[in-house]
């Protein structure tokens, strides 16, 4: 099986562009493709919006209600908004849902949660959410090194 590294990668498997640095592919029937765990991507595709320095597009917001295998209405209930609200959101695709902050950090906050995050790191990051304020969405760029299948 022949391998090699690329220094970038973009992967849109999840609905938005990841970029990925130092992926391992490998050729498979010709065509070169990442070697990743895609559960362990995912993983840390969500930790990375947690952090992002920008707001969420309707595509993350989207990826994240459907990682977690969450209905619009159970998502819906689950931030105290409407469904049709939320369907608004993901229908922004690749700009930013126009939702407002305390909703979205609220869903970071959530998302920090179900990673199982230390109460110490949970508090830090709600720390460091109070000051994201960039109204533009921001790109996820992850080492492959984390993800490697």
């Amino acid at each position: 099986m022949e391998k090699k590294i690329v220094a970038q990668h973009i992967d849109k498997g999840f609905g938005f562009p990841i970029v990925l640095e130092n992926v391992p592919m490998v050729k498979v029937r010709g065509e070169w493709t990442p070697y990743i765990n895609y559960n362990n991507l995912a993983r840390e595709v969500l930790r990375s919006l947690i952090e992002l320095d920008g707001r969420l597009t309707g595509n993350q917001v989207k990826f994240v209600r459907t990682h977690f295998e969450m209905t619009l209405q159970a998502f819906a209930e689950r931030f105290n908004v409407s469904h049709p609200a939320v369907m608004k959101w993901e229908r922004a695709k690749d700009r930013l849902t126009g939702m407002n902050w305390g909703t979205e950090k609220d869903i970071r906050l959530f998302t920090a949660k179900a990673l199982e995050g230390a109460a110490d790191d949970f508090l830090a990051l709600y720390g460091q959410l109070e000051t994201v304020s960039e109204l533009k969405p921001a790109k996820v760029t992850l080492d492959a090194e984390r993800v490697v299948a």
